[in-house]
């Protein structure tokens, strides 16, 4: 009985072999920001769901829903106007997918 607690005691000290097997998660970002080409006059809009703070020409959303950047993208420029940058849940934008999201503006979609 009393090599079993020591044995017990052991395991619990390394951590197992489980524990060797877990990873730690990366962090997981549900927020989004962008910056608008020219400053906003509105405080905060609400999109999906989701609040989305603006001061001068910043907005930050702290949780968005999980969907498609460029649709997120192209659906708040046609709340707000032209951004010059964006950043959704972990993505943010190259130059041709900002030029892609504002063309939403010129298409007219």
């Amino acid at each position: 009985m009393r090599s079993l607690i020591i044995a017990v005691a052991a395991l619990a000290a390394t951590g197992g072999p489980a524990m060797s097997e877990i990873k730690p998660h990366a962090p997981r970002q549900e927020g989004g920001w962008l910056t608008l080409q020219t400053p906003t006059t509105q405080d905060h809009t609400v999109f999906d769901g989701a609040v989305w703070r603006c001061k001068a020409d910043i907005c930050r959303s702290p949780q968005v829903k999980a969907m498609p950047p460029m649709r997120s993208c192209r659906r708040l420029v046609r709340e707000l106007g032209p951004i010059s940058s964006f950043g959704f849940r972990g993505v943010t934008f190259s130059e041709a997918d900002l030029a892609a999201c504002n063309g939403v503006l010129v298409a007219g979609r």
